[in-house]
This record gives structure tokens, C-alpha cells and sequence, in this order.
């Protein structure tokens, strides 16, 4: 599977909740690397079918910058 792709069905698996790009990477054992999914998920939020916002993650409690299915 493509990493996008395991991207893609972390935030799907999520819905409705956001995750932020922090929590994507620890989710997919990804060694705390949070840039990689922080350029997927910049991709997939200029779809249709996905929000990026500032907004709390629904996995760490942190604010920041978190992406949900739409």
C-alpha cells in the first residue's frame, strides 16, 4: 500500500474526527516523522473530501493544524 494511501485510511478510519499530522505518524510507525504526512495531508486537503482547519485532535488534545474527512 502506497503511503498516501495509508494516510488516507488513517484520517478515513478516524472520521469524523481530525488528527494532526503528529498523531498520523505515530499511528502509522512512521518514527515521529510528521513532515511526510504533513505533505500527503496537504494534498488531500485540496480535495473535496477532506478539511484541513486549526482545530484539536481528537487523538493528542493538542490545537494545532488537524485534517478530517469532509
Amino acid at each position: 500500500m502506497s503511503r498516501p494511501q495509508e494516510v488516507n485510511d488513517f484520517i478515513t478510519d478516524h472520521s469524523p474526527n481530525p488528527v494532526c499530522n503528529k498523531c498520523i505518524a505515530n499511528g502509522l510507525g512512521w518514527s515521529n516523522d510528521a513532515a511526510h504526512p504533513a505533505q500527503i495531508t496537504g494534498a488531500l486537503a485540496t480535495t473535496s473530501d477532506f478539511v484541513q482547519e486549526t482545530g484539536t485532535c481528537s487523538i493528542c488534545k493538542d490545537s494545532k493544524k488537524v485534517i478530517r474527512r469532509a
